[in-house]
């Protein structure tokens, strides 16, 4: 196993796998990093099982799930959401979430872009009111809390024992961000990804197919980053990062600190990428 020597001091943890196995990492001191909007992939996870058991569809409303009244986000989908093709027109970002008593009814007094004519979807803008209620949507339709889903479908199948969760004032997961994992887990997560462990071949085709540009020029789809010849990856920011490479059969899982700029997509290209093409 190579060790690695990150050239960023903002780089605090990178492990590098192939075959299910790593092959070059950082030394690991077991921290558990924030990963930030990596949360919102495990989201899409659950409501993909949910689709494959057919409890729900990309099409299902908010509406048909949640208590939102007449509130604009009510006619919003899975798909809507999963594509940030929302058309809330408020960020409601991480630090948001401190700021609301009860963030469901903030995201029930945000406006939503009407479609223009001939619109078929909003443009892609990035919120994390979209995953916060696709969670709030999986935890309704499956009746038990995110945590629980997550560790059941998620993590116990792939050993993960050591993870934590932050949660609204009402008790749900905050399934927009808030989630920790060592880095090693971090690389496990996509390798159970890959490897159809935690998700079937067909949502794994849904959730990485390109829906929607984002303005960084990368296609998104259903809360995953889509890169060319079928790789994709995780995003959180700050340089929280998990590349999923069916075409190297690799994955590389970086967390950081990057408060001014996010140069980790760089860094994996050029330093991390080349030991899976060996």
């Amino acid at each position: 196993m190579k060790i690695l020597t990150p050239e960023n001091p903002e780089v605090l943890s990178a492990v590098v796998m192939k075959n299910g196995e790593i092959i070059a990492r950082t030394e690991q001191t077991g921290e558990l990093y924030p990963q930030y909007s990596i949360m919102k992939s495990l989201i899409s996870l659950l409501i993909g099982r949910l689709c494959g058991e057919g409890q729900l569809t990309p099409k299902t409303k908010v509406k048909q799930l949640l208590h939102t009244g007449a509130a604009a986000i009510s006619d919003l989908t899975l798909d809507d959401l999963m594509t940030m093709r929302s058309g809330i027109n408020y960020r409601l970002l991480f630090d948001d979430r401190k700021n609301y008593d009860d963030y469901l009814e903030a995201c029930c007094q945000a406006a939503v872009t009407p479609l223009g004519e001939g619109q078929e979807h909003q443009t892609f803008f990035y919120n994390n009111a979209c995953a916060y209620l696709a969670g709030r949507m999986a935890e309704a339709e499956d009746g038990d809390p995110l945590d629980q889903q997550i560790a059941k479908y998620i993590f116990n199948p792939l050993g993960i024992t050591e993870y934590e969760f932050e949660y609204d004032p009402q008790g749900h997961v905050f399934g927009a961000s808030g989630l920790k994992l060592k880095t090693e887990d971090l690389a496990k997560l996509g390798w159970g990804i890959m490897t159809n462990q935690i998700c079937s071949k067909a949502w794994l085709k849904a959730a990485t197919q390109p829906r929607v540009m984002t303005p960084e020029r990368v296609p998104y789809g259903y809360f995953f980053w889509v890169l060319a010849e079928g790789n994709f990856y995780m995003s959180g920011k700050q340089g929280q990062k998990c590349f999923v490479l069916p075409q190297y059969h690799g994955v590389i899982a970086v967390n950081s600190d990057m408060k001014t700029r996010d140069s980790s997509n760089s860094y994996i290209i050029r330093k991390l990428l080349p030991l899976l093409a060996q």
